[in-house]
């Protein structure tokens, strides 16, 4: 690009027309590869993400499934017949839920950093509110149907997360066996498409409807009287708001 602009440079003092014109083709020429490496650059780094990504929410599941099936065996024992033993045990299913909290923490910072998505680091953001939530639930050896309801949303979230992933990757390769993108295709393709990002809003909707349908199993009369459950019904409302924000924001263009 630089000997573009010089010879250009030069045939302007010269007055030259065809040599003018051949510096901006030249110049045209070399823009557009520069372009292609930069794309090319940017795939290879989304290829390394959805990859590191996929590989934690992978762990993450499994782990989540371990803590799902310890909190299942813990509830089968009557609650008179609980020992210490049983408290102890509790508390160490809410360490390890504790760990999957931080392998959120460690994606979020990454979707974060990449700036390219709203809907996806919202989808984590709201399943670590919800492994906060186990956390401070075992460690209060609170292993009930809502302890379970909370796992069994994130266990669903993360299952979503990866297949989201996996067709993102397969997207990418589709992509990269081209020679020339598709017309209106951006030079810094996002992370995950605006596809992607509509499903991942719509079965974050979907995951309040299903709990908002579980609680209201649970209210007995026309208000929940349950500290706990009215806890529970705020948090709920919480995430519809946030649920309407990020759709905002996806219609606005935010990701971009």
């Amino acid at each position: 690009m630089r000997e573009a602009q010089k010879k250009l440079e030069e045939a302007q003092r010269e007055g030259a027309v065809q040599k003018q014109e051949e510096a901006i083709r030249e110049l045209e020429e070399a823009k557009s590869e520069l372009e292609k490496i930069l794309r090319q650059l940017r795939e290879e780094e989304i290829e390394r993400m959805l990859a590191m990504l996929e590989a934690r929410f992978r762990k993450m599941l499994l782990m989540q499934r371990e803590v799902y099936e310890g909190t299942v065996r813990l509830d089968k024992v009557p609650q008179p017949d609980r020992t210490h033993e049983h408290e102890i045990e509790a508390g160490r299913l809410s360490s390890r839920e504790g760990e999957i909290v931080l392998d959120a923490d460690r994606a979020l910072v990454l979707l974060k950093e990449d700036g390219t998505a709203v809907a996806f680091p919202e989808a984590v953001a709201q399943a670590r509110d919800d492994m906060q939530q186990v956390v401070e639930r075992l460690a209060r050896d609170n292993v009930g149907e809502i302890t379970q309801g909370i796992e069994l949303d994130i266990i669903a979230a993360l299952e979503e997360m990866i297949e989201a992933l996996q067709k993102a990757r397969e997207d990418l390769e589709n992509r990269r066996q081209q020679q020339n993108p598709p017309p209106g295709e951006p030079q810094d393709p996002p992370l995950v498409d605006t596809l992607a990002e509509l499903k991942m809003i719509r079965a974050l909707q979907m995951r309040v409807n299903t709990r908002t349908q579980r609680y209201s199993k649970l209210i007995q009369g026309e208000q929940a009287e349950n500290a706990e459950l009215r806890e529970a019904l705020e948090r709920l409302a919480e995430k519809q708001q946030r649920v309407f924000e990020i759709t905002r924001d996806l219609e606005l263009g935010k990701n971009k």
